[in-house]
């Protein structure tokens, strides 16, 4: 994504700083004073955020037995984590071929991991998601954090997923440093968004398109070329505010997130400001 753009945690802090501009070797912020969207929205959450990448909470010392990509392995104790924050392309299955990069995530993980014995498991706020992995972040005995590592090489997408956002901030940092040096799935052109009118299939996607409706309710609902609905579902829009949300109507955004099928519509849910940008 060109630059996921913080619109703004209030208990985050607001992030300031230059909007998009003709120097690509500058920096890019999360929030673009020049936009007419420019005033982020006001932000209730009892998350705390973390300065930076180092444990938040008390580690457990494990042993991996598997790297199956570069933000899945399997524990010796038979648990199967999935790593908190960070989205890296698949490794192909069911004679599917690999995705660009899903190899070198996984030898990059596993270089990382295999430098010692044992590393470093943190949980996260919320220990396992629906398909009974626990969700944690691992480090070394550096103290250095893989999925800031990965996020730096280019070689992961930042996913702010709650309530599991307390590494948010450190973790959208690293991504924006992999991002402006062009490594790993910001060079490959086949990874590039797809356009929203061109949506043909589910999976995680980075989608660019012009908001053609917004709809406000008990949903906030944005259209994107009248192909592919943006949902906030409530439990998420405490993160936003509805006057920036209705202020993008005609606006060319970027979303990044699962696509999926709904009610014979392909949806994308959008849970935090990191996962959307304007163009």
């Amino acid at each position: 994504m060109s630059v996921f753009f913080v619109l703004g945690f209030a208990v985050f802090g607001l992030v300031s700083g230059c909007g998009v501009d003709n120097n690509p070797a500058q920096p890019l912020p999360k929030l673009s004073p020049k936009s007419s969207l420019q005033t982020p929205p006001s932000l209730q959450s009892p998350v705390q955020q973390s300065t930076g990448c180092a444990p938040f909470s008390k580690t457990e010392r494990v042993r991996v037995a598997k790297i199956y990509d570069g933000d899945t392995l399997t524990l010796s104790d038979g648990r199967k984590v999935r790593l908190v924050g960070v989205n890296t392309t698949e490794m192909g299955r069911d004679g599917q071929p690999d995705q660009p990069l899903a190899r070198r995530a996984q030898q990059v993980a596993s270089t990382f991991i295999r430098q010692s014995d044992r590393v470093e498991l943190l949980l996260d706020t919320q220990r396992k998601d629906h398909y009974g992995r626990w969700l944690g972040h691992i480090y070394n005995d550096a103290g250095e954090n893989l999925e800031q590592h990965l996020l730096q090489q280019g070689l992961a997408y930042h996913v702010a997923i709650p309530p599991n956002l307390t590494l948010a901030e450190c973790l959208a940092k690293a991504e924006q440093q992999g991002r402006d040096a062009r490594l790993g799935v910001w060079s490959d052109p086949s990874l590039s968004p797809v356009k929203a009118k061109h949506i043909k299939r589910g999976g995680f996607q980075r989608v660019q398109g012009q908001v053609t409706a917004v709809q406000t309710g008990k949903h906030w609902r944005l259209e994107l070329d009248k192909n592919i609905t943006v949902m906030i579902y409530s439990e998420h829009q405490h993160r936003f505010t509805q006057a920036w949300f209705e202020r993008l109507q005609g606006k060319n955004i970027e979303v990044q997130g699962w696509v999926y099928q709904s009610r014979d519509e392909w949806r994308i849910k959008l849970e935090t400001p990191y996962g959307i940008e304007l163009l």
